[in-house]
C-alpha cells in the first residue's frame, strides 16, 4: 500500500504493519489507521503517520526511552477498557512528543498510546492513579544518541510489536 505523507513523500508500507484504531486518537476520532515509521538516528522516536491524511503525522516516544519508570501504573486495564486486549508485555507503548522550537520537548506521559503487537490495534487512554501529566519535560537517554540510524530503525519498529 502507499502513502501519501507531506513529511515523508510516498510510503509503501505493508497493509499487514498499518495499525488501527477504532476510536481515533484524542483530538481526531476520525483518523482510525496509521503507519509507523522510524525516526533516523533514534531507537526511541517515531512518527504515526495517518493513511487518510496526508498532513497529518504525530511525533511519538516509546517508553522504553524512559526506564523503568514510566508507566507507574498498569497500562493494560485500560487498554482493555479501550478494547486493546493484552497484557503489559503484549503493548507497545508510545507517547506523543511536542517539540516547539525554542522550547523544551514535553510529552504527554498522563495519556499514551497503546498498541497490540499482535492485532496491530490500537487507543489513546488515560492512565488513573498515575503520576505524571500531559506536559513532562523529554530528553532523549544518552544511550540513544549512540545507536546507529540502521540500529534506530529496528529498535522504532520494534516499539510497536
Amino acid at each position: 500500500m502507499n502513502i501519501e505523507s507531506q513529511r515523508f513523500g510516498t510510503l509503501e508500507i505493508n497493509d499487514e504493519e498499518i495499525l488501527a484504531f477504532p476510536e481515533g486518537v484524542i483530538g481526531f476520532p476520525h483518523e482510525q489507521r496509521f503507519a509507523l515509521v522510524p525516526h533516523h538516528g533514534s531507537g526511541y522516536i517515531a512518527w504515526l503517520q495517518s493513511v487518510s491524511t496526508p498532513a497529518l503525522a504525530f511525533p511519538v516516544v516509546s517508553a522504553h526511552a524512559f526506564g523503568d519508570k514510566y508507566p507507574d501504573v498498569s497500562v493494560s486495564e485500560a487498554a482493555n477498557e479501550a478494547g486493546v486486549e493484552g497484557t503489559d508485555e503484549a503493548l507497545a507503548v508510545m507517547v506523543v512528543l511536542c517539540a516547539l522550537s525554542g522550547q523544551p520537548a514535553t510529552v504527554n506521559l498522563l495519556a499514551p498510546i497503546v498498541v497490540n503487537a499482535t492485532t496491530r490495534k490500537g487507543a489513546q487512554v488515560i492512565l488513573e492513579g498515575t503520576r505524571f501529566s500531559t506536559r513532562e519535560f523529554f530528553a532523549l537517554p544518552d544511550a540513544a544518541h549512540e545507536q546507529s540510524p540502521a540500529n534506530a530503525d529496528q529498535a522504532a519498529t520494534s516499539a510497536a510489536e
